[in-house]
Parts: structure tokens; C-alpha cells; sequence
């Protein structure tokens, strides 16, 4: 019995964590597609490729690499190639956009120089287009077949920085095959998106602590109060239990897919990278109107997303009774107030230590504890059987 009580507390806090972990994994997406923190984060990865180095004063290989016809088909620079005049309203916003990219530290360290916007760059780059565009911005003199690694090579060589050197090094072990310094440049970008990846990934893991101890605060979700209230009420707990039974069957297990750093590039942009980067005055209002419906279609899912998600906390938490929210705050002022000292700080205590309890847990993200709760479901199915059984043993 004390066991079947233990696992039961577990599963309704592992619930609470679940629901929550959701809407900070949406509040996350939607702060994401507001600061395109996708292609920033890219862009970071491209400086990071070239050890911060340019070949020379005149080539910066980040620059020409987003400049090239290849990767440039991949983004709609509006401002540059159709020379619109951006609103007051529009600038004011996309200032906010870029510094909160540098408050969070996921900006470059050097800016670009080949866009007037840098929130409308591509937030990936196919390895096979940066390996062509590479090698045709090296390939200077344009030469093709054993003289084309010629040419790279005698370039790179006069020069003395890590970014050459790195090149150098691929160039040399490509034996003098274009086919093979191809490949080469491919598995050196495709090793550094892995790293790009953990850097997002890493960023998500701070951003859903700070989310976490915000979400805390805002629904009064104190971890230690909330496991004792289903310690001590039966039917809180068994209210808990059975929604957390029903969302199992009802849902599948959310994904990590918004939470990397590289994402997949769409089939037409992939297309597209072949394609010039002057684009006529019809398409390129009509690759602007595709931009924003994209992005109003992105809004209205996670709009929709947040609803639900807050929905099912809400009723959830109300139908189970549980002391969350702020509902009556001024009792929390009454009781701090009459409560002695030492009683009003360990309560300040308590209620710090679940705050933070709480955003820990969040900071784990909706997958784990989608998991968690599916394997305590099927424990809490086994055990449940066995006690019946006994009691009924008991009884004969």
C-alpha cells in the first residue's frame, strides 16, 4: 500500500512536470522564431568553422560564402534586392530582435556585410551547397579538374591564418581530386553542424531553466507543497493519476525537433539554391508573400499549441484541487504577515525551494517526462493487480 502511494505522488508530479515542461517548450519555440535564433546560431557555427579568420582583408570567406549564388537562392534579402524602404515600426522591431540575440549570447561576434537584414538568413545550409560554393570562391581563376586543387592550393598557401590552414590540410589530403576536396569540405561542415547542434541545444537547456522558474512563479507551481498535498489527499491523488492515465493513451511522445540548431532546409529552397540570387519584381513579391505566410501559418501553430497546453494544465490542476495559481494572494500576504519570523522564513524557504524544484524539472524538457510518466503507467500497472490480489487472499 505505502509503495502504491509513493508511485502514485510520483506519476502526479511527473504530470505537472509534463504540462509544464510543454508550455515552456512552446514559449521557447515562439522566443526562437522571434529572434531567428536559428540562423544566428548558424552564423556562429560558419566563424567558428573559419576559426574567426578571413583568407585576407578582402575575402571574408563567411561574406562570400552567404553571398554566393548558391547559398544566396537560399534566403530573400528584400531590402537588398528590391531596394523596399523598411517601416519605422519594422526597424524598431527588428533592433529588439538583434540585441536580445546578443543579450542571450547567440549572436556573431562579426557582422555581416552582404545583408541589410540578418534575421532573413537561411537558418541551414545544405553541406553539398557549402562545399560547391567553397570551392568555386577559392577556385578563383576558375579553373576545372587537377588545375582547379592547383589553383586552390597555391592560394591557400600564401596565406598564413587557421582558416587556410584548415583548408590547406583538406586540400593536400584531396591529392589533387576535386571529388575528394569536395567530400572533404562536406564531413569538416557537417562534423562542425553537430557541434552547432550542441550549442542550441545547450542555449534550449538555459532557456527552459529560466522558462521554468518564470512559468514557477507565474502559476504558483511549489513542488514540495503540491507532492504534499497528493501525499495527504486521496482523491487529489487518484484524480491525477486517472488524467495522467487518459493523456497517455490520448497523446504521443513530443519531439526535441525545434530544440537544434541546424534545421532542415525545404525542398523549394533547396531548388532554389541553383537559381540566381536577382530575382524579378513578381517573384520576389511573391517569395516575400510565401515568406510571411510561412510565417504567419508558424504563429498560428504554436498559438494553438500554447492554448491547448495551458488548457489541459488548467484543467487538470482544477479538477484534481491542488494548490496552484494564485487565486486567493492575499492570503499569502495574511499568513507571512501573522506568522512569526522564524515561521515566515522557513515558509520563504519552502516556497524558493519549490519555485526551483520546479524549474529544474521543467529544465529536463516534455520528451523525458513523457517517458517517465509512460514507464511509471506500466509499473503502477503491475503493482496495482498484485495489492488486489493479496487483499483478496487476505480476505479468504
Amino acid at each position: 500500500m505505502f509503495g502504491s502511494v509513493v508511485l502514485d505522488v510520483a506519476i502526479g508530479m511527473v504530470f505537472i512536470y509534463l504540462l509544464l515542461s510543454l508550455i515552456a517548450s512552446v514559449v521557447q519555440e515562439m522566443l526562437a522564431a522571434f529572434m531567428q535564433l536559428r540562423p544566428a546560431n548558424l552564423e556562429r557555427g560558419l566563424r567558428s568553422l573559419f576559426s574567426g579568420d578571413s583568407l585576407s582583408a578582402e575575402m571574408d570567406l563567411v561574406n562570400s560564402i552567404y553571398d554566393h549564388g548558391l547559398v544566396r537562392g537560399l534566403y530573400s534579402d528584400p531590402l537588398r534586392d528590391s531596394n523596399k524602404i523598411q517601416s519605422r515600426f519594422r526597424k524598431t522591431m527588428d533592433g529588439v530582435r538583434l540585441l536580445a540575440r546578443r543579450v542571450i549570447g547567440i549572436s556573431a561576434d562579426k557582422p555581416l556585410t552582404i545583408t541589410a537584414n540578418p534575421l532573413l538568413l537561411p537558418s541551414y545550409i545544405p553541406s553539398r551547397t557549402f562545399a560547391l560554393a567553397l570551392i568555386d570562391i577559392l577556385n578563383a581563376k576558375k579553373e576545372t579538374g587537377e588545375a582547379a586543387m592547383s589553383s586552390i592550393a597555391k592560394a591557400l598557401a600564401e596565406h598564413n591564418n587557421k582558416a587556410a590552414q584548415a583548408l590547406l590540410a583538406l586540400a593536400t589530403d584531396a591529392k589533387g581530386d576535386v571529388a575528394a576536396f569536395e567530400h572533404n569540405l562536406e564531413q569538416w561542415y557537417n562534423d562542425a553542424m553537430d557541434r552547432v547542434s550542441g550549442w542550441y541545444k545547450r542555449y534550449t537547456q538555459r532557456a527552459l531553466i529560466f522558462l521554468g522558474l518564470l512559468l514557477a512563479i507565474v502559476f504558483n507551481v511549489n513542488s514540495v507543497r503540491v507532492a504534499r498535498t497528493l501525499w495527504l489527499d486521496r482523491d487529489a491523488r487518484q484524480a491525477m493519476v486517472n488524467a495522467a492515465e487518459s493523456y497517455t493513451k490520448e497523446h504521443t511522445a513530443p519531439t526535441n525537433s525545434k530544440q537544434t540548431g541546424a534545421t532542415t532546409v525545404p525542398a523549394d529552397h533547396e531548388a532554389s539554391a541553383n537559381q540566381s540570387p536577382v530575382l524579378s519584381a513578381e517573384d520576389q513579391a511573391a517569395a516575400d508573400k510565401l515568406v510571411a505566410k510561412q510565417a504567419a501559418d508558424e504563429a498560428k501553430t504554436l498559438k494553438d499549441k500554447m492554448e491547448q497546453n495551458v488548457k489541459a494544465f488548467d484543467d487538470v490542476t482544477s479538477s484534481a484541487l491542488l494548490p496552484l495559481g494564485w487565486k486567493h494572494p492575499w492570503h499569502f500576504y495574511e499568513d507571512y504577515y501573522h506568522a512569526s519570523p522564524k515561521d515566515a522564513a522557513f515558509s520563504a524557504v519552502t516556497l524558493a525551494a519549490g519555485w526551483l524544484m520546479t524549474a529544474l524539472a521543467i529544465s529536463f524538457g516534455a520528451p523525458f517526462w513523457f517517458d517517465t510518466l509512460n514507464r511509471f503507467m506500466v509499473v503502477r500497472s503491475t503493482v496495482k493487480p498484485q495489492e488486489k490480489s493479496k487483499t483478496d487472499a487476505g480476505k479468504g
